[in-house]
């Protein structure tokens, strides 16, 4: 019986140290029984990320990356553009899916300077759908140290080739610098009383544009005589806007008189009597150019003194001897009645 109970004990122990081992392997590993769903999240470089490390929103656990893929050369069906190289594909708990949106932002962090890497997730606003099972999204990759140190180290040796390579230009550099500034002090030096007369008009230039200034807002803006011309400006405005309105109607109306008349005037038939009118005067206009012609050739026979009204105007014996005769009947009328 003793031997017996003492094999019953250390089957106990055994088994209580086994689940203690398993109760200790699951609280130190992080296992979780809650359903899950998957995200994928394609990455150019995640950094030291691996399987079995934390996803985390606002430093708490909600889930744990479940295996990192390498697809470098592969090409997209759609785009049949190269894909990201590095697919990791990472486990969340359903229990958090209603709080990261499609416009979360997926990226690789650390728990401190040294601490382990996990993928830490911005969730998103809310006016965007939630990420589904089996989404695919696109990771932020961390900033590579190595790289920044390869680059910074080439950029420093090149630096000191440039530098080594060029002493002697450096060195003239260096010396014309020098040279330049010491002829600037040089120069303040000398024509320090000149630069500080410099200094004095530019102080006075200034108090007198100051002076200027008041003297013209004092004239041109302060003025009473100015808001008086502003006032006249206004009222003359005022003025001409409730009156526009009246002076345009009446505008309006005088031009529809003149449309009107200018309209009945340049009727058919009112044009009609205008061309008769107009050939009316254009005959009498040639009719009387006509009469002047013949005036004109009568007065020119006349001034050659042919015909009788020619011979009378223009014989100056024949005008003699009729004034003579005049004479005579004057102071002696009988000589109408009675021939000697």
């Amino acid at each position: 019986m003793s031997q017996r109970s003492i094999e019953v004990k250390v089957g106990a122990l055994i088994i209580v140290a086994l689940v203690l081992l398993g109760g200790f392997v699951v609280v130190m590993g992080g296992l979780s029984f809650e359903p899950t769903y998957t995200v994928n999240v394609d990455f150019d470089n995640p950094g030291g990320l691996q399987a079995g490390a934390p996803v985390r929103i606002a430093g708490m656990k909600v889930g744990k990356v479940d295996e990192v893929q390498f697809r470098g050369g592969e090409l997209d069906p759609k785009t049949n553009e190269p894909v990201p190289p590095i697919r990791v594909i990472a486990k969340v708990e359903k229990r958090y899916q209603h709080a990261i949106f499609e416009n979360a932002r997926w990226y690789v962090t650390t728990q401190g300077v040294l601490g382990e890497m996990f993928l830490a997730v911005e969730p998103g606003s809310a006016d965007h759908p939630q990420v589904q099972d089996g989404a695919v999204v696109h990771g932020i990759s961390p900033p590579r140290l190595d790289l920044l140190l390869s680059e910074s180290y080439e950029l420093l040796h090149r630096a000191y080739q440039g530098i080594t390579k060029n002493d002697k230009k450096i060195g003239e550099t260096f010396d014309g610098l020098h040279a330049t500034l010491k002829g600037t002090g040089d120069f303040f030096q000398t024509n320090q009383k000149k630069l500080d007369n410099v200094v004095t008009n530019v102080e006075t230039l200034t108090v007198e544009a100051n002076d200027t200034m008041k003297a013209a807002r004092g004239r041109y803006v302060e003025n009473p005589q100015i808001d008086r011309i502003f006032n006249n400006v206004e009222r003359t405005t005022v003025t001409l806007n409730r009156n526009l309105d009246p002076m345009l109607t009446d505008g309006r109306q005088v031009l529809a008189d003149t449309k009107k008349l200018t309209g009945t005037l340049a009727s058919d038939g009112q044009l009609k009597k205008y061309s008769k009118i107009t050939n009316d005067v254009s005959d009498a206009t040639g009719r009387a150019r006509l009469m002047t012609a013949d005036a004109q050739s009568v007065l020119a026979h006349v001034k050659r003194g042919k015909g009788t009204v020619g011979a009378l105007v223009m014989d100056e014996a024949l005008y003699d001897d009729l004034q003579e005769m005049l004479r005579d009947l004057k102071h002696n009328p009988w000589k109408f009645f009675w021939r000697e």
